[in-house]
């Protein structure tokens, strides 16, 4: 079998080779997309539902649609889609459920892809995760479908996906009392009171992908009867990348105005059904034009202009001027200037904004033993108008594997539309925040050969966002520091195996940005090949620990994470202990998950009010076909 796997970089403009992973490291946390693109979160305890990274710098930025930051994770997207070329059909099924509970969490995932042509390939990709409450109201369903295909022939390459992304959940607003579920007060863990008991929210993400490269010019490369090489010309490609996006939430409860619960603090409208939606859809066209090729010749460069569509659109209270008062020296006496929003009807109100933006990029060879490349944008018009980011990578090759490079960057743009603008059932504000800036520098050391990196990245952040004890944006104005240091490492001796992931981070203002100081995840194991390798196993053990801290907490109104200054977080053990094996093209894993809870405490927690499922028994397989 042969089959090549590309992913699109440097804003779509060139693919790289991404490899495919059929071992058994890893293989009992498959079943949850999250450890794909993240180690450590915060999340609300059950497959599906909303999680935060715990790596500040891997949080997504203001430009993802703000009210689905919770689901970024999870997405399928146009960045993260793998491209393929195969000779033969190949098929891959992975399934994951939970044994001997009604609280059960499944997910599926089916996968094929096929060439058409020896220069044409489609696929097809399937998701499903769905969990059943264990505490009461917390039920979750998501799915995502991804097509895609491409087509690679002499001076022409296209590669297209559609993404579906969909989300529904149940919004229970976690544990009343936290404190009486840590002093293990109800034998029966499911009997503690929730705040939320009819809430209910849903996301969803479209996106439709396309980008098309035609050459121009090619480099020709000749070699005589000597051997002598000699080249004329240089390439030159053009680039069009169209790209559309609909983001969508809703959130609906059945309020009690008598007794709200405690997690609001405001209410809007006169009546007791809540269905509260937010939009925000965004059709964008680049045009690149790339001179030299980027993998062989000491300088490529790319410029690009664009524009981007945008709409902004939410259910708010109906707005119109109401009689205030005789004014008797004016024309009319009537005063009817001032607003009233009508509590009881809503109508949906949307915003629209062109942004124009022009980028450049420019870099050296990937192989060469000396790499850099240096790009940045900037907003000519629009919301964004005078935004600008610039980033920019300078590595030295030490050994045949070992690298060590500097990164770093700095960006300047205004807060999301709806960090200013935003009305619903329970949240309300308008803010004349001003821009963001964030400039980051970081020291990178990566051997893939013995399989670690180790990277220290120093931030400087000001007017940063962040969310309130109320879950309201502020803006804190003072300039805040972040230093975050992170060391992967795996060791193999003999068949034992231990792998470790480690992250440290540190702020100067810890009050308003709420993160442990360090973050430890291990994987140890033995790993045994039988019958001439044809049957491998591994049985080992996984544990995670964060340093106590104050957590976050979720507003399920609007699916944020904000400060709570009430519940720690952390020192709790984390322990999952695995049996997996793998024979030939099948693989399948028994694992034993939370094994301490109630034994070392009952705080196995990782979002405040928001307790992990005690401990239970899971089982998953994966099955490849390709012939």
């Amino acid at each position: 079998m042969r089959i090549n796997a590309w992913k699109l970089m440097h804003n779509y403009s060139r693919f790289e080779d991404t490899e495919m992973d059929t071992t058994l490291f890893g293989l009992h946390q498959e079943f949850n997309p999250l450890y794909k693109y993240g180690d450590y979160y915060e999340q609300i305890g059950i497959l599906g539902h909303a999680v935060q990274n715990l790596n500040f710098f891997e949080r997504p930025g203001t430009t993802n649609f703000l009210f689905g930051s919770g689901m970024y994770p999870y997405l399928s997207t146009p960045d993260r889609t793998v491209f393929y070329n195969t000779r033969t059909p190949y098929t891959e099924l992975i399934y994951s459920n939970m044994l001997g509970t009604q609280a059960n969490e499944e997910s599926v995932r089916f996968m094929h892809t096929q060439n058409m042509d020896p220069f044409s390939n489609i696929g097809i990709e399937f998701e499903l995760l769905s969990g059943k409450e264990f505490y009461f109201n917390e039920r979750s369903r998501a799915s995502r479908i991804t097509l895609f295909g491409n087509r690679t022939k002499d001076k022409y390459s296209a590669f297209g996906s559609f993404h579906y992304n969909s989300f529904n959940n149940e919004e229970n607003g976690g544990l009343e009392e936290a404190d009486s579920f840590l002093q293990n007060s109800l034998v029966d863990k499911r009997a503690y009171p929730v705040n939320l008991n009819y809430a209910s929210s849903g996301y969803k993400n479209i996106q439709l992908f396309y980008t098309q490269k035609f050459t121009i010019d090619e480099k020709i490369v000749n070699t005589d009867t000597l051997g002598i090489t000699t080249s004329t010309g240089r390439n030159l490609t053009f680039n069009h990348l169209i790209q559309i996006e609909r983001n969508t939430r809703f959130y609906e409860d059945d309020v009690d105005q008598t007794s709200l619960p405690s997690i609001y603090d405001n209410f809007y409208y006169l009546h007791d059904e809540v269905k509260d939606s937010v939009v925000q859809d965004k059709i964008a066209n680049t045009f690149q034009l790339i001179l030299g090729d980027p993998y062989t010749d000491k300088l490529s460069a790319r410029i690009y202009a664009g524009h981007e569509f945008m709409r902004y659109g939410q259910m708010t209270p109906d707005i119109y001027p109401y009689f205030t008062g005789y004014d008797t020296l004016s024309r009319d006496p009537l005063v009817m200037d001032s607003i009233f929003r009508d509590t009881i009807t809503g109508s949906f109100e949307n915003k629209y904004f062109n942004e124009l933006f022009l980028g450049f990029h420019l870099a050296g060879p990937p192989e060469n033993d000396w790499y850099w490349n240096i790009d940045g944008k900037y907003y000519v018009a629009g919301y964004y108008r005078n935004n600008f980011v610039i980033n920019a990578t300078f590595s030295r090759a030490l050994t045949d594997s070992l690298r060590l490079g500097l990164r770093g960057g700095i960006e300047n743009r205004n807060v999301s539309y709806y960090h200013n603008h935003y009305s619903s059932s329970f949240f309300q504000w308008n803010n004349d925040f001003q821009g963001s800036q964030i400039i980051k520098g970081e020291a990178f050391l990566t051997n893939p050969g013995r399989k670690f990196d180790a990277s220290i990245t120093l931030g400087m952040l000001t007017n940063y966002l962040y969310w309130d004890e109320n879950a309201l944006p502020v803006q804190y104005n003072p300039v805040m520091y972040i230093v975050s240091a992170v060391l992967n490492k795996r060791f193999t001796v003999s068949g034992f195996n231990s792998d470790h992931k480690i992250l440290l981070q540190y702020t100067t203002s810890d009050d308003i940005l709420h993160l442990p100081l360090a973050s430890w995840k291990t994987s140890n194991y033995w790993e045994q090949n039988l019958f001439k390798d044809v049957l491998i196993t591994q049985f080992g053990f996984d544990l995670y620990i964060n340093t106590p801290y104050l957590g976050n907490a979720y507003m399920p109104a609007t699916g944020v994470f904000y400060l709570q200054n009430d519940q720690e977080i952390g020192g709790y053990p984390f322990l999952d202990a695995f049996f997996s094996v793998r024979l030939k093209r099948f693989r399948l894993f028994v694992s034993y998950n939370n094994v301490l809870s109630g034994l070392v405490s009952n705080n196995y927690f990782t979002l405040s009010d928001y307790p992990i499922k005690p401990r239970y028994l899971r089982f998953g397989l994966a099955w490849t076909f390709y012939d």
